[in-house]
Order: C-alpha cells, then structure tokens, then sequence
C-alpha cells in the first residue's frame, strides 16, 4: 500500500473511531546554532476569519503556559496579521519584551478519498466431536434457518479535507529562524478541537527539541 494513502486511511480510522480529528507532523527542523529556550513567545495567528485567529493564539497562549512559556496573543495589536509590515510587527515584538515570535498559517487544502471495500463474512455450523443433534435439526424449517450465519458490510467511501500548516519560530534580537514545522490536520466541525490538537503537536515539538 502507498505509504501516503495508508498514511492517510490511518488518520480516517482514528477520526470515525475517536470522533475527533488528527495531527500530525510531516517535516520539522531547529538550527543547530541554537542552544538556548524560549520564555516569552509573541504568537502570529495568520488567517482569513479573525475569530478563528483568537480561538488560535488565545489557545496557545494557555498550553504555552502548561510548559512555564509565557505566550503573547497578537491580535490585541495588529488588526489584520495577514497585512502587516514586518516592520511593524518587529516593533510589536519588541514593545511586548518577547525573546521570539511564532508565525503559523496554512499553506495548502487539499481532500482525500479513501475507500473501503466491502466484505461477506459467514458461519457454517458443522460435525463436532461428541455429535449429538442440537434441538432446531428436529424440524427442517429451523434447520435450514440456521444452518449458516451471513454478515454482509458494504463498501463505504469516505472523503476527508486536510490541510497543510506551517510554523516558524524566529528570534526577536536576530529575526533568524530557529525552528520550523510542516504539519497536516484533517478537518473536523468543532474548530476548538482542531485548533487544540494542532497547537499540542506544535508544543510537544518544541518540547522534544529542547526550546520551551
């Protein structure tokens, strides 16, 4: 099986069981001339709806605070992060006494379709040692009903949308990079949820690498 499809149906499986969506991270990198930890993150949402740039930075400000990082929600001042100088951003940076600023945004939508076979499973009931005929063998009718037991699942096709985010982390002295993460989430109704597993993945990356 193609390791993107099955990739794929993995995280469809564990949607329509779990009930809710998945994460996960497709390419991550830190620069090996970084070696210290970051204490206050100055947080970029970059997104169309504002509301759901709020849900994003005002929930990783809560789980930053989970690691002892201290997070600054950006929308509180730059009305419109998709728009904004750099300039500007870095003066919002350094007025908020960040040691770095983390942009996130998505990149890339796509859908998947992943399609599960159908399948006829069936029961023969037959000789067994100590064979003595069960009480429905009395009357041919209730034989014949029981004789085999036929389960028959039809063939589903599941189409899921998942999206392709982008993190980096940049050092407010030096706006060098210091980390950078592609991830990929499928899609679910409940934004909240969505955004909370994506901001856990982002925050447990940095935990591994040794910045938060």
């Amino acid at each position: 099986m193609n390791c993107r499809y099955a990739w794929i149906k993995g995280l469809a499986l564990t949607l329509l069981v779990a009930g809710c969506s998945s994460t996960t991270i497709t390419g991550s990198w830190k620069s090996p001339d970084y070696t210290g930890q970051v204490k206050k993150i100055y947080l970029v949402g970059i997104a169309k709806q504002e509301t759901t740039r709020r849900i994003f930075e005002d929930e990783f400000r809560k789980q930053l605070a989970t690691y002892g990082v201290t997070g600054v929600s950006s929308y509180n001042d730059l009305p419109d992060s998709g728009e904004v100088d750099k300039e500007i951003i870095a003066a919002k940076v350094r007025d908020s006494g960040a040691d770095s600023v983390l942009l996130t945004r998505a990149i890339s939508k796509r859908t998947e379709q992943v399609v599960n076979s159908g399948r006829i499973s069936s029961y023969d009931y037959g000789p067994r040692s100590g064979y003595y005929p069960d009480p429905y063998y009395r009357n041919y009718g209730s034989y014949y009903a029981r004789s085999r037991e036929i389960t028959y699942q039809p063939a589903t096709v599941s189409q899921f949308e998942i999206v392709t985010v982008e993190a980096n982390l940049y050092s407010a002295s030096s706006a060098e990079l210091i980390w950078s993460a592609q991830l990929e989430t499928i899609v679910e109704a409940n934004l909240e949820k969505l955004l909370a597993d994506l901001i856990e993945t982002i925050t447990k990356d940095l935990k591994s690498d040794g910045l938060i």
